[in-house]
């Protein structure tokens, strides 16, 4: 198979342009136009030719369908080949995706940027000249073909010096990605969606004229600073993100000052608040919007952005987080004709990831034993028997078990009381709001740490030995750790992928003790050794292992969509009930880098995105 490296140059202008629309809204909007395409056939010298040649050259558009197709950032070339001129590759390669996995986010993933680290030469597209012209004369047309060409050049570098040390199932991983995007399958109902936002932005007006407050001045810090002060009430305040020394309105959801306006005493304050959070809090409604325009112009492309995490996780991208839709949302989406939509989850595979490394066996017995450990929790805490029921037929008795269910899966990376407490009121992991004292919060926590000493014990657990390892990776030593490696100020999984801890530094905190701190491009923050735990367990577990089931899954069905831990694919209609066991089995598969841990899953499929 051929590696052929390819770059699109297209019209843009002041009203048409990528840094005001989507993706997917430019390339497939009435406007786009493509000026030119840069293409390189092996190793022979990369040329451009005009999208007439692309569109009626068949046997160049056969090469191009039958060999691998090399693009950075192939989620915009890749939708410009397959929407304008019907063209999908063998196998996508791309450079962005290649490059945000084995260098980090830090380092920036434009070609410009990767070509100076590789200490390449520069990009000499000459945008400013075509800017806003449909139509280009000749010595235009050939100064963009020549920068255009050249770009390829470096693709074709950059790409030559990642190749290496890809792992080559990553690379089958990115592929899926693009072809979420590039090849979408998933609709969406139309009316259903409608009435969803029209819901939303009712809900959002009722809220204002609650209080008798513009939208504008919910929306604003600084005006709903001003509105609270009006009414004699103190606003929280925290220290900048990006300047510690300067002071903004604490106002986001998870600030504790929200919270605590949220609750405050006087109805107005309380329903001020809900009003900024309703306000501020459009991600409903702007989904919403966004989904319906993608509809007007054909399926929906899923846009995840590969390693976009530094656990290198998939994150969401082009303005529609599809890792976090709303359930509602997501009952808007639906199969293709013919299909159903198969979604498979892992089971508490974060929990267990964490007490497989921590070696806490009595806990991964449990699982494996099929116990109820979230009622067993639930027991020892209330020191009563406590036992699974739905919530319509005993609401206390479902808090009380839902408690249980938020020790075991919410305090496995360090969480301290008084945000465990914070936690079980906002109604953590989908249950009801729980309210509890101070001392009943510690004692929750307490009764975690006491039941997994593998993990919490202060000389010998999990979190010390993550404070170990900050002090390895901030010296650039080199060892191992169990299945990972320690080398370079990164910590190595086992298939090859580095988690980047550079610059990680010691800071005197705010109570005077020395803190690890680090910066990865929006100030610095506060590293420790339990959120080390965190990263490596969600790389491993919500990550690798994920990815590695999606893979196989893939192999069988098309993956249209991975949202955390779960897994969501395509299948024809008759084949629906065995597409899940397939994928369950699948889900259920022990890793050979973790021998010995207790899988599960669950899933479901369904017509619409609804597991």
């Amino acid at each position: 198979m051929k590696l052929i490296t390819l770059d699109f140059e297209t019209y843009f202008a002041d009203d048409y342009t990528l840094s005001k629309m989507t993706t997917e809204e430019y390339v497939r909007d009435p406007r786009f136009k493509a000026h030119l395409v840069g293409i390189k056939e092996g190793g022979d010298p990369a040329y451009w030719i005009t999208p007439e040649v692309l569109a009626y050259d068949v046997e160049l558009r056969t090469r191009l369908r039958q060999n691998a197709l090399l693009v950075h950032h192939a989620h915009f070339d890749g939708l410009i080949l397959a929407h304008h001129f019907g063209i999908v590759p063998a196998i996508w390669f791309d450079t962005l995706s290649m490059a945000r996995l084995l260098l980090g986010t830090e380092v920036g993933g434009s070609l410009a940027k990767l070509a100076k680290h590789f200490g390449l030469p520069e990009k000499s597209v000459p945008y400013h000249l075509f800017k806003g012209l449909r139509d280009l004369p000749d010595d235009i047309m050939q100064a963009l073909g020549d920068g255009c060409a050249h770009d390829v050049e470096l693709t074709h570098a950059i790409f030559k010096r990642l190749w290496p040390a890809v792992p080559k199932g990553e690379l089958r991983i990115i592929d899926q990605t693009i072809r979420m995007f590039t090849e979408p399958k998933l609709m969406l109902d139309r009316p259903r969606c409608e009435a969803y936002l029209s819901e939303q932005r009712g809900a959002k007006e009722r809220l204002l004229a609650r209080i008798g407050a513009t939208e504008k001045e919910m929306a604003s810090s600084a005006q709903f600073k001003d509105l609270l002060e009006r009414l004699g009430v103190p606003c929280p305040m925290k220290p900048s993100p990006t300047n510690p020394l300067k002071e903004i309105p604490a106002l986001a959801k998870t600030d504790a000052g929200m919270k605590e306006l949220l609750e405050h005493a006087n109805e107005t304050v309380s329903a001020m608040a809900a009003a900024r959070l309703g306000v501020k809090s459009t991600i409903g409604e702007t989904r919403a919007e966004r989904l319906l325009g993608m509809a007007s112009r054909g399926a929906l492309p899923v846009y995840l952005k590969f390693a976009g995490a530094h656990t290198v996780r998939f994150s969401g991208a082009d303005k529609v987080n599809w890792q976090n839709l709303t359930p509602a949302l997501k009952k808007c989406i639906t199969a293709p004709p013919g299909y159903r939509v198969v979604t498979v989850d892992a089971s508490q595979v974060e929990c267990r990831g964490v007490n497989w490394l921590a070696g806490q066996q009595d806990v991964l017995d449990k699982f494996a034993q099929g116990r109820d450990i979230y009622s067993e929790n639930a027991s020892a805490f209330y020191g009563h028997a406590v036992t699974k029921v739905k919530e319509k037929d005993d609401p206390a008795m479902y808090a009380k078990r839902h408690l249980g269910k938020t020790i075991e899966l919410g305090c496995g990376y360090g969480m301290s009381a008084a945000r465990f407490q914070i936690v079980c009121r906002q109604g953590a992991l989908g249950g009801p709001p729980i309210i509890l004292t101070d001392d009943e919060a510690k004692n929750a926590v307490d009764l975690y740490r006491r039941t997994h000493p593998r993990i919490a014990d202060r000389k010998t657990g999990l979190w010390h030995q993550g404070d170990t390892m900050l002090e390895a990776l901030a010296a650039g030593a080199s060892c191992d750790w169990g299945v990972l490696k320690i080398h370079r100020r990164a910590i190595w999984l086992p298939n090859g992928t580095p988690l980047w801890y550079r610059g990680l530094e010691r800071h005197q905190g705010s109570r005077g003790k020395l803190e690890w701190v680090i910066n990865r491009g929006r100030g610095p923050s506060r590293v420790y050794g339990a959120l080390v735990v965190e990263n490596i367990t969600q790389a491993l577990f919500s990550g690798l292992l994920i990815r590695e089931a999606m893979l196989r899954i893939g192999a069988c069905y098309q993956v249209v969509l991975q949202v955390h831990d779960d897994i969501t694919y395509l299948a024809p209609e008759a084949e629906a009930d065995d597409a899940l066991a397939f994928g369950l089995e699948e889900m259920r598969r022990v890793p050979s880098w973790c021998p010995g841990i207790p899988l599960d899953a669950e899933g479901g499929h369904s017509e619409r995105y609804d597991k």
